[in-house]
């Protein structure tokens, strides 16, 4: 390094400027993080040059050790009197909103890890128990007495039952859940935020939950059963625990060991139970017989049902053509009125003729009564007249105001059907429920004024306009609209929202909904303006929801499947929420997952920094102080959002749920990370700032525990007053987190094995067959038995091949399912190929259960249309 600069001639010998230039000088060659904490003296008081002071500044914006120090030399560098002035004045001015939002956090953030815990063990709710029949002797057991229990009398909280000898009993729960015992058994009861406990001491009971909001856990020491709706058997002996289940979907946890069971399958506690079939093991059970009728009966119907021939796709725009040119809203479905029919009528013989089905029906809290057959016979006698396609639409004048809808309909007899309509109309009449019609011969001539309107319009009754156009019905409660479809050849057929909709009609359209943003966004602003305030204005501008040009639903069946996808489409940006999803692209974090995950989340971004930029930008928007306040947080404790947290990570994510829900869920997630030992000195410098308040509370510190295992390390997280703890690990430029460090290795032993989820048959049976070979993002789940229950009953029970072949069809309709999205310039589409539409939410679901084997059920199998799926071994039976 030279001895002079020529910068440094000039300056007086001993002065101040000869102190600053010997400092520059020293860091002349930096080399790390030693050699710029050698600058901070020189740059505290002013005498490093402007370009080693913005070299210092940037790299304490980069680096937590040096910010640190930088931070502490400002501190000493104040005079011992001034130190305490200081101080006072920090402390009065400390922003309240900083503080306790970081207290607020810790809160939030343990709160939810310890719910589990407060649901377990904290009684919550009105608790209901009552003896419902007993067949020998049946006894409250305490410590110093024992009384007798008849039929009929409430069982208090905690109590402890227990049948003697060759003795049954039959206890129903408030939430009509029963539990059956088998002689020498003996439990209690509780009742907490999370749910029923039934707390097995010994001997054998069957369960039969009942649908509720809450779990019911069976408890017998060495292992938790937890269910919202299933018929289950738990056998507590001396060697341990045996679990059957009977019907639906059960999760063991077995001390830590946490597994799923599904109907027909059974699990022990210890190696020296074996297993036996579930049909012998629920032998003593007074239903074994009637499950086994009710199941024979279902299967049978489901077969029948799947013969029903179902409406096709359809390819012809004729009502679309006609819709007005102020056209926002459009909603097309088929004509579903003889599928609706048959099925019922299928339905209604076969209860007739089942004494078993009679009865399961009769049973049901939601029961088939004669309001179903009669919206049945009207949905019938319409739809004979109709043709296959019913075409809705609603429009926006300029000023943001909705427009009366209009409805569309082929006639297959256009000279009989206002006969027939009136005919309707009167019998409604003598309900007081039928509309005020008024028939129109020519839309574009007013009609004639009369006493009816003006009684309508004294009664506030709105008046239908009706005209039937050659063989086409038009409908409206404006008269208006009907003139604009009148006036023929409409421009809506040259406007971009009419092509976007016109698309999904030449691959052939099931259920259509379609929405033009654009101008919604366009004649809303005004109105928008006035109802949420210009700063949430600004703020959904930055979000670039104002981008926005069209929303196109579509779902049809072919091939046994569901096929449903939806386009958003925008004007390219390179800002906000339409700019963030990256174009289609390898998930490696898939391959820490399970093939028999439940739930699962993924996707990928383009840039992780612009995202959470644009998220600052939106909430300063907001709340203008939050700069300020992240100015402060930066300053006071050292911690950037951008730079210590956003920069670290890679543009993938996934979340999990990979094993049992209860009692602690079984979450995963997996970031990709570039720069680990960044991230993990952002991890531990939050940490440190959050013990700083919460020690000030008199609380105890979180914990840090690592350790090293094959290579890796493995962090640990714990909180001694909650008891909960988050465990993680760094492997192959990712982050996997879990509740558990079991969890972990778990994962890391899927990864290195290969047996994942994106090699499942299960996953790849939903992955389309299109021109991309990555996702943007996916939603994946295989929780069939809690989302969309079925008719399914004893599997073990059947006894003969036709029984085996009945139950496999009911478990083929019910398949797990990939909802996945493909983002692009200037749109997104979001699709899934599998049964019954994203998460079992097909049309006909959103109207009622699917089991219900009513109009609800009826019309989900009206909507599905093509070859039957076939059975498929290795599905679930959905639980009924």
């Amino acid at each position: 390094m030279p001895a002079h600069r020529p910068q440094d001639a000039g300056a007086p010998a001993g002065g101040p400027a000869m102190g600053a230039a010997v400092m520059d000088a020293s860091a002349d060659r930096i080399e790390g993080c030693a050699d710029f904490q050698t600058l901070i003296p020189s740059y505290l008081r002013g005498e490093l040059s402007e370009a080693r002071s913005l070299l210092l500044v940037d790299h304490t914006h980069e680096c937590i050790p040096c910010r640190r120090a930088l931070k502490q030399a400002r501190v000493g560098a104040v005079a011992p009197a001034r130190r305490q002035n200081r101080k006072a004045f920090a402390y009065s001015l400390r922003p309240v909103v900083l503080r306790w939002g970081i207290a607020a956090a810790l809160v939030i953030g343990l709160g939810l890890i310890a719910l589990p815990l407060i649901q377990r063990y904290v009684p919550f709710g009105s608790f209901e128990a009552t003896v419902q029949a007993a067949d020998g002797p049946v006894y409250v057991v305490a410590d110093a007495k024992t009384r007798a229990l008849n039929a009929g009398e409430k069982i208090g909280r905690g109590d402890t039952i227990r049948t003697a000898k060759d003795a049954h009993a039959v206890v129903r729960l408030g939430d009509g859940s029963t539990i059956e015992m088998k002689d020498r058994s003996e439990f209690s009861i509780n009742q907490t935020l999370r749910g029923t406990t039934v707390h097995l001491d010994r001997g054998s009971v069957i369960v039969e939950a009942a649908r509720q909001k809450g779990h019911l856990f069976v408890d017998t020491g060495d292992s938790l059963v937890s269910v919202t709706g299933t018929t289950f058997a738990v056998n507590a002996g001396t060697k341990g625990t045996r679990v059957s289940v009977i019907e639906g979907e059960v999760h063991l946890d077995r001390n830590g060991d946490q597994k799923v069971l599904r109907a027909g399958q059974q699990a022990t506690t210890s190696a020296s139970i074996e297993t036996i079939p579930v049909k012998d093991e629920v032998a003593w059970s007074r239903n074994a017989a009637r499950y086994a009728k009710t199941l024979e009966g279902l299967t049978a119907l489901q077969n029948e049902l799947n013969t029903v021939a179902k409406p096709g796709v359809r390819y012809s725009t004729r009502l679309l053509d006609m819709m007005p040119e102020n056209t926002v809203l459009y909603a097309a479905l088929p004509n579903l009125s003889a599928t609706i029919a048959e099925s019922n009528r299928i339905i209604e013989e076969r209860i007739q003729q089942n004494p078993a089905l009679r009865d399961w029906f009769a049973n049901r809290q939601n029961r088939k009564g004669p309001g179903v057959d009669h919206a049945v016979s009207i949905i019938k006698e319409f739809g004979e007249q109709l043709g296959e396609e019913i075409a809705v639409g609603a429009g926006m004048n300029d000023g943001g105001e909705g427009e009366s809808p209009i409805v569309l309909a082929e006639l297959k007899n256009p000279a009989g059907f206002r006969a027939f309509f009136d005919a309707e109309v009167q019998k409604l009449s003598a309900q007081g429920k039928a509309p005020q019609v008024q028939w129109v011969e020519d839309p574009r001539t007013p009609p004639p004024a009369n006493n009816s309107i003006a009684d309508t319009k004294k009664t506030s009754v709105k008046e239908l306009y009706v005209w039937i156009a050659g063989d086409i019905l038009v409908a409206s409660l404006k008269l208006d609209q009907l003139a604009s479809v009148a006036k023929g050849t409409s421009s809506f057929k040259t406007t971009p929202f009419y092509a976007r909709i016109a698309g999904v009609y030449r691959e052939g359209a099931g259920l259509v909904v379609a929405a033009d943003l654009e101008k919604i966004i366009e004649h809303t602003r005004g109105v928008r303006r006035i109802a949420v305030g210009d700063q949430h204005e600004q703020a959904l501008d930055k979000l670039g929801v104002f981008n926005l040009k069209s929303f196109v639903f579509d779902q049809k069946d072919s091939e046994g499947k569901t096929h449903t996808r939806a386009v958003l489409s925008f004007n390219q940006t390179q800002r906000g929420v339409t700019s963030w999803l990256a174009q289609p692209a390898p998930m490696g974090s898939l391959e820490y997952i399970s093939p028999d995950a439940n739930l699962v989340g993924g996707f990928v971004v383009k840039d992780t920094k612009a995202l959470v930029d644009d998220l600052l930008g939106v909430l300063n928007t907001v709340c203008p102080d939050l700069n300020k306040k992240l100015d402060q947080l930066q300053t006071e404790h050292g911690l950037n959002l951008r730079n210590d947290f956003a920069a670290p990570l890679g543009g993938e994510y996934a979340f999990a749920i990979d094993g049992p829900i209860l009692p602690t869920p079984s979450w995963k997630l997996i970031f990709e990370v570039n720069d680990p030992a960044h991230l993990q000195q952002s991890f531990e410098q939050v940490v440190t700032e959050v013990n700083k308040e919460i020690t000030k509370e008199g609380k105890s510190p979180l914990e840090w525990e690592r350790a090293d295992s094959g290579g890796r390390t493995f962090y640990t997280l714990r909180s001694k007053d909650f008891g909960v703890e988050v465990n993680y690990v760094f492997a192959n430029g990712y982050l996997i987190a879990g509740p558990t460090r079991a969890l972990l290795e778990q994962a890391l032993r899927y990864h290195d094995s290969g047996l994942t989820l994106n090699h499942s048959a299960k996953f790849t049976a939903g992955l389309p067959a299109d021109g991309n070979a990555n996702f943007s993002a996916l939603i994946y789940h295989n929780l069939a038995p809690l989302v969309q229950p079925f008719a399914n009953r004893l599997t073990n029970t059947a006894k003969s091949d036709e029984q085996q072949k009945a139950i496999a069809t009911i478990a083929s309709n019910m398949q797990p399912t990939l909802a996945y999205a493909y983002a692009f310039g200037d749109r997104i589409e979001f699709a899934t190929n599998t049964e019954g539409g994203p998460f079992g939410l097909s049309p006909a679901t959103l109207l009622g259960m699917p089991n219900a084997f009513e109009l609800q059920h009826i019309l989900q199998q009206g909507m599905r249309s093509g070859q039957q799926s076939k059975p498929d071994a290795d599905q679930t039976p959905p639980n009924p």
